[in-house]
């Protein structure tokens, strides 16, 4: 299955372990709640999803990667007590609370976190000292003495052999007591998380043209090459701070996260078409609407280009809308000065618990504005609310026309509307941008006359052929 289904899949085994029945009492009683093992190939978002999935439903998370640890710090320190046994004393070895476990028993004290996940990450990795303590976690949900607490979910993960060489087959009764998901690399599902998260524009447009290369393990006698789903993020995330700062991204830079040769060298040169294509077609005249030359003229690579740009485009006016009415939410109802230092308590408080991107993005939005404010009577802080009104405003107005320009300029020359469709599609894909849409606004406008009245003309042509 894909990361998608992989993410659906656990989140619905850990709802069904915290399930009670009428009394109070899980429904899956501990004994039959089965670890939750996912295996795939490295960077494919196995980590990310266990947070997410912890965030949005609101328990607790507590996540460790077993490689790091040493037997001592994973099942406690050995220590000697004196106890009488039938009129004898006796020294006896007792063992401390692993490491882990006492996060979880933190975790509990310090958020109220009575449920939660507990994600082990590199499992099956682990050396041979800490192999059997690995495999008693498995199988009896407890290091040394001490169990996992109820109400919390044993998740782990792990890399198939072929892509990890220290990675171990667990014998038949360790498997027999756990569920296994294997988890496979999907472009278009990982091109649709990537939009939402604001990856380089240049990125997903390259994986569009290749997605082959999203993953790829290679071993040659001269070394392994890979490129792997991380490493595609991890150099957005570097290709943007470069384009702010104005320096180049070349080969060199692009092979120190793509470790393919072949791979690294046609996405530098893809990255030059990408900009050449930005170049060619003015993005800002197409937003606004002043664009006089359209889509006809260009080729199929050209078109993503451009689609791939408006998307990344509009999906950041849709972050600033959604931080923007995150914080007038926050500080609508806020006065005096001691109101908003409560809250701004509050909001540091959620930035340490396991929250979302977006929400933490929001959060972080919210305190920068608190800081803004800083010093204004109420009167300044009513203003101050007021020109975020304002801002909110003009940004969801320019936000909607922007999308109309767009698609329309798409429409224009282009037989079939292909690139208008491949260009709502992708809208669609943005959580950002669907949240910050209007239900009554364009998006959806398009949405039901450019594809749920194509699929339900296609619906009707297929009963009529009956």
């Amino acid at each position: 299955m894909n990361i998608q289904e992989a993410k659906d899949a656990v989140k619905d085994a850990v709802s069904t372990y915290l399930a009670k029945d009428a009394a109070g009492n899980y429904a899956v009683p501990r004994s039959r709640q089965r670890p939750i093992m996912v295996l795939g190939a490295p960077g494919m978002g196995k980590t990310a999803i266990m947070s997410q999935i912890a965030s949005e439903m609101g328990i607790g998370y507590v996540a460790y990667t077993i490689t790091h640890h040493t037997r001592q710090s994973a099942i406690g320190l050995p220590v000697i007590e004196r106890h009488v046994y039938d009129g004898e004393e006796c020294s006896i070895t007792r063992y401390t609370m692993s490491e882990i476990i006492a996060s979880v028993h933190d975790l509990i004290e310090e958020r109220g976190h009575r449920e939660g996940i507990l994600f082990i990450d590199e499992i099956n990795c682990v050396s041979e000292t800490l192999a059997p303590a690995m495999l008693d976690l498995l199988q009896n949900k407890k290091f040394g003495p001490h169990r996992i607490p109820d109400g919390w979910v044993l998740v782990a993960a792990g890399n198939p052999p072929e892509y990890n060489a220290s990675a171990r087959e667990f014998d038949i009764a360790t498997l027999d007591r756990i569920r296994t998901i294997h988890v496979d690399p999907d472009t278009d599902i990982w091109l649709r998380y990537a939009r939402s998260a604001g990856v380089h524009e240049a990125v997903t447009f390259y994986l569009q043209v290749k997605p082959q290369n999203l993953l790829k393990i290679e071993r040659t006698v001269d070394g392994t090459y890979f490129a792997t789903p991380r490493g595609w993020e991890d150099l957005s995330t570097v290709m943007r701070e470069y384009d702010r700062l104005g320096f180049t991204v070349g080969v060199d830079l692009v092979s120190q996260y793509i470790r393919d040769p072949e791979v690294a060298a046609e996405f530098t040169r893809y990255l030059d078409f990408h900009r050449r294509y930005g170049e060619e077609h003015d993005i800002d005249a197409i937003m606004d609407g002043r664009a006089t030359d359209g889509m006809s003229s260009a080729d199929s690579e050209g078109k993503l280009a451009v689609i791939s740009v408006i998307i990344g485009r509009l999906n950041t006016e849709a972050e600033r809308g959604m931080d923007l009415g995150f914080t007038i939410s926050r500080l609508g109802g806020l006065s005096d000065p001691s109101s908003r230092s409560s809250e701004a308590a509050r909001l540091r408080s959620m930035l340490d618990d396991n929250i979302g991107t977006d929400t933490r993005r929001n959060v972080t939005a919210a305190l920068a504005a608190l800081g803004d404010s800083e010093g204004l009577d109420t009167d300044g802080f009513a203003a101050f609310l007021d020109r975020m009104r304002g801002e909110l405003s003009e940004i969801r107005s320019a936000f909607d026309r922007h999308i109309v320009n767009s698609i329309e300029h798409m429409r224009s020359g282009d037989a079939g509307g292909q690139g208008a469709v491949s260009l709502l599609v992708g809208l669609l894909g943005c959580y950002n941008v669907v949240m910050f849409s209007d239900p009554s606004g364009p998006l959806y406008g398009y949405n039901e006359e450019m594809l749920t009245a194509g699929r339900d003309r296609r619906i009707m042509d297929m009963l009529g052929a009956i």
